[in-house]
C-alpha cells in the first residue's frame, strides 16, 4: 500500500501562499511605480486582501482538529482484490479441461 502523510497538503498550500505573496507584492509594488493610488486600485486591493484575511482564518478554524500524521492512501493492492477473485479468472475455462 502507498500513503501519503497528510502535512503533504500543508505544504502545497505554503506553496500555493508562498506564489500568491509573490503576486501581491508585484501588484502592489507596480501600483507605487507607476504612482496609480487611485480609490479604485486601493479598493480593489483592499478587498482582495479583506477576502485572502478571510480565507487564511476560514482555513486555520476548520482545520484545527485535523490529525496532520494521518497516512492517505493513494494505492492498495486490495481495492482491485475483489474484482478479479482468482476462483472467477479460470472457471469458464474449467469445461475445457
Amino acid at each position: 500500500m502507498i500513503t501519503l502523510p497528510l502535512y503533504i497538503f500543508l505544504f502545497v498550500y505554503l506553496g500555493f501562499l508562498l506564489f500568491f505573496a509573490v503576486f501581491f507584492a508585484i501588484n502592489v509594488g507596480h501600483f507605487s511605480h507607476t504612482g496609480t493610488f487611485t480609490l479604485g486600485s486601493f479598493l480593489a486591493t483592499f478587498l482582495l486582501l479583506a477576502a485572502t484575511a478571510i480565507i487564511l482564518w476560514s482555513t486555520w478554524w476548520l482545520l484545527q482538529g485535523v490529525d496532520w500524521q494521518q497516512p492517505l492512501p493513494i494505492w492498495n493492492n486490495a481495492w482491485l482484490g475483489n474484482v478479479f477473485p482468482s476462483q472467477e479468472i479460470f472457471s469458464p475455462f474449467d469445461s475445457l479441461r
